[in-house]
């Protein structure tokens, strides 16, 4: 999935597909501040 591999990469989470909801939620908002703050280098796409 896109989002774990964003999350591996950006924030150096090994394997995000085993976090619990709840911290993969809030590990994923945090993806998308730092992309909505220009700190990425990209923006993702408002869904």
């Amino acid at each position: 999935m896109k989002a774990d591999a964003l999350m591996s990469f950006f924030l150096h989470i090994p394997f995000p597909e085993q976090l619990d909801d709840d911290t993969w939620a809030m590990k994923w908002a945090q993806i998308k501040w730092l992309s909505e703050k220009g700190f990425l280098g990209f923006k993702l796409n408002k869904e």
